[in-house]
Parts: structure tokens; sequence; C-alpha cells
């Protein structure tokens, strides 16, 4: 009976997450309230707030979801044989391809980081998770100047990415996108010229 009402509650959890993303897609992070999410979603307000306390912390559920997946792109990259221009071009196809997948979500943190501090925190958060794991795989002896040169080096690029996968595939600025892409190709190889 308890895993019955457990796996229930896991469903109606995911199905606030799930509506609250539709809406979000739909009339924006901003436009949208707590009490449409709960009625998208065949709830009321007071069960939703059982699970989520605001937009975004379901933002941040979401994002939580989808860290792993984030952060394998990164180990992948770390994985490579040949980090020449050419490889990570293939390597950004990858990237293209999980930010298609994620649009949604990707539209809606970039909606909520402009109005909701944790949620920045959070994707920043997730930014330097990602790049001091890199750069203790890379330079787990070296100095700690060294560590964090490398650190900022790894988030500067992977802000550029971001910024330019939402502009090309979030907003459908693809006028240029084999250029954009060639050239964070040769950005991103810099990273690994030491």
């Amino acid at each position: 009976m308890a895993a019955n009402r457990t796996s229930k509650s896991v469903a109606t959890r995911q199905r606030f997450v799930d509506e609250a993303l539709r809406l979000f897609k739909e009339q924006g992070y901003e436009r949208t309230s707590m009490a449409q999410i709960a009625a998208a979603a065949g709830s009321s307000r007071a069960n939703l707030y059982l699970y989520f306390n605001s937009k975004s912390q379901i933002i941040r559920a979401r994002m939580a979801e989808i860290e792993a997946e984030v952060a394998e792109l990164y180990v992948a990259l770390d994985g490579m044989p040949r980090r020449t221009p050419e490889a990570l071009r293939e390597w950004l196809g990858t990237a293209r391809e999980m930010w298609l997948r994620y649009a949604t979500e990707f539209e809606a943190v970039n909606q909520a980081m402009a109005i909701d501090p944790d949620v920045l925190e959070e994707w920043l958060g997730l930014i330097r998770r990602v790049s001091s794991a890199h750069a203790s795989r890379h330079l787990d002896d070296a100095p700690e100047d060294r560590r964090v040169e490398r650190e900022v080096h790894m988030t500067t690029l992977m802000m550029s990415l971001e910024r330019n996968f939402y502009f090309l595939y979030i907003r459908g600025h693809k006028e240029r996108e084999e250029q954009i892409l060639t050239s964070l190709a040769r950005q991103w190889s810099r990273l690994f010229d030491d």
C-alpha cells in the first residue's frame, strides 16, 4: 500500500513539472501562475504546494533531473581521444541534439533566470560543478591557480555555448549555424592546447 502511495506521489509530482513546463512554453514563465499549473495538472493549489513552493522550485527540480545528462556531455568531451576542431564539431552535434531534446526546459530556464535568482544560482552552480570536475580530471596535481584558470576557461566556453545554442535552437536564428558551430569548435579545441 505504501509503495502504491509513493508511486502515485511521484506521478503527481511529475505531472506538476510536466504541466508547468508546457505552460511556460505556451504563455511564458513570468505569466504562468501556480494556480494555472495546479489546474492544468487537474489538481488543487493546496496539493501543488505540498510538492512545490514556487515556480522556481519546479524549474530547479527539472534542472536536477537533467543535470546528469548535461554533465555527461562534458565527461564525453573529456574522454575524446582527439580534440581537434573537426572532432569537436562532432561533439557539438551531440550537444545540439541534447539542446533540441530539452528545448522546452532550456527556454524555461532562460526565462526564469531573468527574474528568479534561485534559478540563476542553480544554473551557475551546474556550470561550476561541471567546470570544476573538468579541471580536476585534467589538472588534478596542478597548482590551484592553474586549476582555477582552467575552470574559468571552461566556464566561459560553457556560457558561450549556452548563449549561442539558445539563439540558434531556442530562438531559431540559424542564419549562420554552420559557421557558428565551426567557430565554437575552434574555441573549444583551444581549451585542450596545453
